[in-house]
Order: C-alpha cells, then sequence, then structure tokens
C-alpha cells in the first residue's frame, strides 16, 4: 500500500511537468536480489551511466508474490501498472494502454532508450515512445526453444513486432541465437555486452556442503514439481554425510507441500555470494545457477525429473561432464577446473564501451 501511494504521489506530479531522461530502466520487483535490495543484474550499467553522464530513472514492477523490498532509488510502477492490468481486462492492448496513459499523465515523460528484464512491459513503452531503443537485458538462459525468444525457427513476435534489442551475456548465447534464427532479426539486434565479473574466489575442494537450487514454481506442473521434490528428497536421503542447503526459485508459491524436504536440510542463505562461498557442489534440474555457480569452480549435479523437457544444458550448452556425486569428491580439482572453462565461452567480461556505444 506504501508503494502504491509512493506511485501515486510521484505520477500526478508528473502531469504537471516535463521529465525527460536518456534511460528508463523497468523491472519486476523480485530481482532485487543483492544486498541492500540491489539489482544485480543493472547494477554494473547504473554505474556506467552515472560515469558517462548519462540520465536515468528506476522503475520497478511490483510482485504480491515476491517478499523483495524496493531499491532505495527505484520509483514504484504500481499505479500505472495496476491501471494497466486494469485496462486489460477491457480488452485492450498494452499498447493502446500506453496511447490512453500518455493522454493523461505519462505525456510529461519523454526518454530515447528503455532497458527492461524479462521483456516486462515492451508492448506498453514501445506504445509510449515509437522512437526509443527498447532493449531487453538478458537475466537468465537463453536456448534453442525457449518460446519468449525462439518459435517455429524464427525470432518470437513478442521481440520482432516490438523492435527490441537484446543485451546478451557472452557469445555462446548470441551463437545459439544466430543459429536458432531462420529471419536472422537476431543477428542484426543482439549484442554481446557482457556481466560483471564477481568477487575472486573460488573452490579447491569439497567441503560435503551441497547447495541445491529448487526449481518448483507454477511453471510447470504439480506432477512435475512432485517428480522434483521425490528426487531431491532421495538424493538427501542417499546421502546422510553431506550437508545440503535449499533455495527456492524467486517465483515458488508454495505450489506444492515440501516441508518434508525443509525438514532433511538447511535453508541457503539469502545472498547467492554467501550460498557460493558456503557450498562445493550444485545439484539443480536447469537452473541458471549452474552458470554462476561454475565462476566459483563449483561443478553442478542435474536432476533427471524433467530432462526429457529440460535438457537444454545437455543440447544448447554441452556441459562438460555428467557424473555422480562421488565422482566430484573424488576428483574434485578436475570437475572444477573444467565449469571454470566451459563457462567462459558464455559469460564474457563486461564491456562498458559497448554499453554506452548502443544507447541513443
Amino acid at each position: 500500500m506504501i508503494s502504491l501511494f509512493i506511485s501515486f504521489s510521484y505520477f500526478i506530479k508528473l502531469f504537471f511537468k516535463n521529465q525527460a531522461i536518456d534511460v528508463v530502466f523497468y523491472y519486476p520487483k523480485h530481482f532485487n536480489r543483492g544486498e541492500d535490495n540491489q539489482n544485480l543484474f543493472l547494477k554494473k550499467l547504473f554505474e556506467s551511466c552515472k560515469k558517462h553522464n548519462i540520465t536515468y530513472l528506476v522503475f520497478e514492477e511490483p510482485d504480491r508474490k515476491s517478499d523483495k523490498k524496493k531499491h532505495k532509488n527505484s520509483i514504484p510502477f504500481d499505479f500505472p501498472f495496476y491501471l494497466i492490468i486494469l485496462l486489460r481486462k477491457f480488452g485492450f492492448r498494452d499498447k493502446s494502454s500506453a496511447n490512453i496513459l500518455s493522454f493523461i499523465f505519462l505525456r510529461n515523460l519523454k526518454f530515447k532508450n528503455v532497458i527492461v528484464l524479462s521483456q516486462s512491459l515492451i508492448e506498453f513503452f514501445r506504445g509510449l515512445n515509437e522512437e526509443a531503443k527498447i532493449f531487453d537485458l538478458q537475466h537468465g538462459i537463453i536456448y534453442s526453444d525457449k518460446e519468449s525468444y525462439i518459435s517455429d525457427g524464427k525470432a518470437s513476435s513478442n521481440i520482432s513486432d516490438t523492435n527490441v534489442q537484446l543485451l546478451l551475456f557472452g557469445n555462446g548465447f548470441k551463437e545459439i541465437l544466430d543459429l536458432s534464427d531462420n529471419t536472422n532479426y537476431y543477428k542484426k539486434n543482439s549484442d554481446v555486452i557482457g556481466v560483471e565479473k564477481s568477487k575472486d574466489f573460488r573452490h579447491f575442494n569439497p567441503n560435503r556442503m551441497v547447495l541445491i537450487t529448487v526449481q518448483i514454481t507454477e511453471d510447470h506442473t504439480e506432477e512435475q514439481n512432485q517428480k522434483m521434490l521425490d528426487e531431491i528428497i532421495k538424493i538427501v536421503d542417499s546421502n546422510e554425510d553431506l550437508d545440503f542447503y535449499i533455495r527456492n526459485h524467486p517465483r515458488f508459491n508454495n505450489c506444492i507441500d515440501i516441508s518434508e524436504l525443509e525438514k532433511k536440510t538447511n535453508k541457503a542463505p539469502e545472498s547467492l555470494m554467501e550460498c557460493f562461498a558456503l557450498c562445493s557442489i550444485h545439484i539443480t534440474e536447469y537452473s541458471t545457477t549452474t552458470f554462476e555457480c561454475a565462476e566459483f569452480g563449483i561443478p553442478t549435479i542435474f536432476l533427471n525429473s524433467l530432462k526429457e523437457e529440460f535438457n537444454m544444458f545437455e543440447t544448447d550448452f554441452t556441459y562438460p561432464f555428467n557424473v555422480e556425486m562421488i565422482d566430484i569428491i573424488k576428483d574434485y580439482s578436475k570437475y572444477s577446473d573444467a565449469v571454470i572453462s566451459w563457462r567462459k565461452e558464455y559469460y564474457s567480461d563486461y564491456d562498458e564501451d559497448k554499453f554506452i556505444s548502443l544507447l541513443k
């Protein structure tokens, strides 16, 4: 309710004054996963804009399913967002909603570029400004049949129809898009800007602490979620000499009961960096955290429950090995070195000059 009031106050004031900026950043609040509720995906881009005197605003989309707090420097987008949701119920597309709201309280908001996460409200921002550059910043893994990016062998219409450009982590992801897109849209409309390198530390030996990133969400059927849960519990029960730490997906909303798993395991630290420092082995179904763990030399073991439906780490990303827990513990340095080398194909160092050059 407080966020809604702050949002209402800001946008009502915007009705009476012009706000001209270079870049609008927009993302759902659940991406505030860093210390002090920072958005780690955008942190480096904010710093680059400040360094080059590029003006920007940060809008946060509300998310009732997440308990994440807003970042102190962001503006809640609650008021326009709920109006957009209301207009959708009356059959208005987001682009039409933009036309309506631009006549009311958004007419004084002028911008040249928009950078979003998770393709959030891209059609709406295109409706607000037909001339602006709209970028979708990669936030997770992109594979050859990920429908939000590739559909029937071509760039998904939600991207191409809105003329959205992609900002990618590394050349490996760009190659997947270029090869999968028969229209060549991504060859012209995707660029690698890399990612910020994290703190310099890595694991050299197994410490018998295991991080499990649990993929149980409403994205899957109840049967799929139950299969994952059963397999994880089986692994935990079979390795009583190990300490397991579970980290739920940001969109987990108790769609199934995981209390049995919680009794048998520890809750992982909220900070991902603390998770990486604590645990030397990672288990998941297909989480992006696989790449993040690899930066610190942490090998991943993949669950088999949904392998037929989600096997991108085998087919697209060619993960360097498929072994059992005992193999990793016995020859940890070998597998640790392998994942560090593998990750470099997909995650380049952050290229500030490239990022700045793409802005209008």
